[in-house]
């Protein structure tokens, strides 16, 4: 995962406490005394306070109550943290457990088998995150990643494409915890992914049309990313013009006119 990327990125800040989490929490009839030890955690992180202190606090939750979902994925990220991987495995399949039509925890649990490189049980649990919520694109997306493993060249234009489908229309209010600037960089790497399958298909042209879709002078992108964006565009526009120059020169225009490529940038 861009995670990379993806990845997942599940930063704690991101998962902090709001009304509705307590609103959550109460329709699973977690206790009070769970969700103020929850709160006090999610305040401990907004102060930056010690880990240890805040890794205390979601214990106290869980402890209180181990229906507390979101307190169990929270946890389970600092003990992924902390690389005690087996911990944070149980807390995040009790979470699911609890809460089998959440995201959340499917999410953090796929993110830790992509560290252990456990494709497998990336794929499985993926494509239970698709049927339980397929308006959510990380499953796509983590599909892609895995058929990138063995240049299942079909497979990863078929699941980044729809990752970026996704992604384009992404409803923050069913699925809240990524901002806009993680969303903008995903649909980047489904761009680049599904360019980088047509260009190893020898399909140029589709590859630079993907490309063309974004813009990557915009300030969402680190300057690493733009420069494997123009290197793949120049690599696309290199291979092109070998085998069709007229049309190699067009598109060159086009990435000029964009600034995308240095004016001074021809064909070999």
């Amino acid at each position: 995962m861009r995670y990379s990327v993806l990845g997942l990125i599940f930063i704690l800040t991101t998962m902090g406490f709001s009304k509705t989490d307590e609103d959550f929490l109460h329709e699973f009839n977690v206790s009070d005394k769970s969700i103020v030890y929850y709160n006090e955690a999610v305040q401990s992180e907004n102060m930056n306070a010690e880990i240890k202190e805040t890794k205390e606090l979601y214990k106290k939750a869980v402890s209180e109550d181990k229906e507390n979902y979101l307190a169990l994925n929270k946890l389970g990220y600092i003990y992924r943290m902390e690389n005690n991987l087996d911990d944070a495995q149980k807390l995040y399949l009790k979470s699911i457990e609890v809460n089998p039509d959440g995201y959340e925890a499917y999410d953090l649990l796929i993110e830790l088998y992509q560290t252990n490189k456990e494709f497998n049980k990336v794929k499985e649990y993926s494509e239970i995150l698709i049927n339980k919520h397929p308006d959510y694109p990380e499953g796509y997306y983590n599909l892609a990643e895995i058929y990138e493993e063995t240049d299942q060249n079909d497979l990863i234009i078929k699941y980044y494409s729809l990752a970026l489908e996704r992604y384009n229309k992404y409803d923050k209010e069913k699925f809240p915890d990524k901002e806009n600037v993680v969303i903008e960089n995903a649909k980047l790497d489904c761009i680049v992914g599904i360019a980088n399958s047509y260009s190893k298909k020898s399909e140029f042209r589709k590859s630079l049309e993907k490309l063309l879709l974004i813009d990557p002078i915009s300030s969402n992108y680190s300057d690493i990313q733009r420069q494997n964006y123009t290197n793949i565009v120049m690599d696309n526009l290199e291979k092109l013009y070998k085998i069709n120059s007229k049309s190699a020169n067009n598109y060159l225009r086009i990435f000029k006119n964009r600034n995308i490529l240095p004016q001074n940038f021809n064909f070999k």
